[in-house]
Formats: C-alpha cells, sequence, structure tokens
C-alpha cells in the first residue's frame, strides 16, 4: 500500500449538553469542514469509553447555567484526570470564567479558554491552528543532546 493512499482523517469532538446539537455545533460544524476537521458530537457517557490511547480533542460550550452544570459534573467525573494524563485536549468557549486548575493544563497544552461574546469563525480558525498545530508537533526529549568529546584524531 501506498503511503499517499493512506488519508489521516481530522476530527474533534463537540460535547454535546442537550439531546438535540445546538446552532452553534452547526456553525462550528461548517467553518471547520472547510478547515478539513470534521466535528463530531458527543455525550459525556460516550467521551467516558472512548479509545484512550491517543489523544483526544474536546469542545466545550458553555452558556448556559444547564450546559455549565453538565461541564462541572462531567469534569469532576473524568475530565480532570483525562486532562492529568494528557489524552483529552480541551477547547473551552464559556461565558463563564476559567476552570480553577487553568493554568496548570495550560503547561500541559491541554485546555485553551475562549471568553464569549467571540466570532465563531475566529474561534474555529483558533481551534484548527492549535490542532493542527499540536498534531504535527514532534516529541522531543527535554534533556537535550548528549556532549560529545573532542575528535582525538587533529591532535598532531
Amino acid at each position: 500500500m501506498n503511503d499517499e493512499s493512506i488519508k489521516t482523517i481530522n476530527y474533534i469532538f463537540y460535547l454535546q449538553t442537550k439531546i438535540e446539537p445546538d446552532n452553534n455545533y452547526y456553525l462550528l460544524a461548517e467553518i471547520l469542514s472547510k478547515l478539513s476537521i470534521n466535528l463530531l458530537p458527543i455525550t459525556a457517557n460516550e467521551l467516558k469509553i472512548i479509545d484512550r490511547t491517543k489523544k483526544n480533542y474536546l469542545i466545550s460550550i458553555r452558556n448556559d447555567f444547564a450546559s455549565a452544570n453538565y461541564f462541572n459534573i462531567m469534569k469532576k467525573s473524568f475530565l480532570d484526570s483525562a486532562m492529568n494524563t494528557g489524552k483529552i485536549s480541551l477547547f473551552d468557549i464559556s461565558s463563564f470564567s476559567e476552570i480553577e486548575s487553568a493554568s496548570k493544563y495550560n503547561n500541559k497544552n491541554v485546555y485553551r479558554y475562549f471568553q464569549l461574546p467571540l466570532n465563531l469563525k475566529q474561534v474555529a480558525i483558533a481551534v484548527a491552528v492549535d490542532y493542527f498545530r499540536d498534531r504535527n508537533l514532534i516529541a522531543e526529549w527535554p534533556g537535550g543532546k548528549r556532549g560529545k568529546l573532542p575528535s582525538m584524531v587533529n591532535e598532531s
């Protein structure tokens, strides 16, 4: 099989807080599809059982009290531990404040906060840039490179 024939599918999960996705989902999905990213709605129960062997990306919109309460319950039950281990990267779009441990998660590059009201097109572009930057990041050893001794050949 040729490497060119393998096409990667780019997707980000959208946390669904209601039975039917709201208008924000459809707007984000349309904008992200133009940037070759699929936006997939997912409930908290489905999110708990997805494959945790690779890093997943999640968009959450908290723009009313019901969605904020749903997010807080999910955050306490499993989202904090998933973000601590680096298995979920969260894009938090909210009219509420940042989560209490935001600085710790920002250092791990698993949390990005967007304060509402914002233009969803700008948010989608920022999410896509972060998504592709994170996916294409090559992991490097944090200890630097091994020191080498000078060659003994040039001693005359």
